[in-house]
């Protein structure tokens, strides 16, 4: 089978004392008392997408972006790490480019000009 590559962006937050690890590319999430923990949640949730979707020959469904405000939230957070994220599934996929931030809410409002 041929491998398809393809770059991740994935965006920490916290809620309710919980990391929440948040795809761009898939709008999946995972979480955990970690943000290694969240990722490894959100790890499984991809590889369970992209397997029903490989399996049901239904490649529209591998796809679903994010809402706009994870998009802004990715945008103003801190990078925190790049490197790899390996995931197989059936030998055809590996992703591998993995950019994350983390995002912190501002406690002050911001300043209306």
């Amino acid at each position: 089978m041929k491998t398809i590559r393809f770059p991740l962006r994935v965006v920490f937050y916290n809620e309710r004392d919980r990391w929440i690890a948040h795809c761009l590319e898939f709008d999946l999430v995972g979480d955990g008392e970690t943000q290694e923990a969240a990722l490894s949640c959100l790890n499984e949730a991809i590889e369970l997408q992209i397997s029903a979707s490989v399996e049901h020959q239904n490649p529209d469904n591998l796809f679903q972006p994010a809402e706009g405000r994870v998009f802004k939230m990715f945008a103003q957070g801190k990078i925190i790490a790049v490197g790899e994220l390996r995931i197989c599934v059936h030998d055809s996929f590996d992703l591998q480019e993995l950019e994350a931030r983390e995002y912190v809410e501002s406690e002050q409002p911001a300043v209306m000009a």
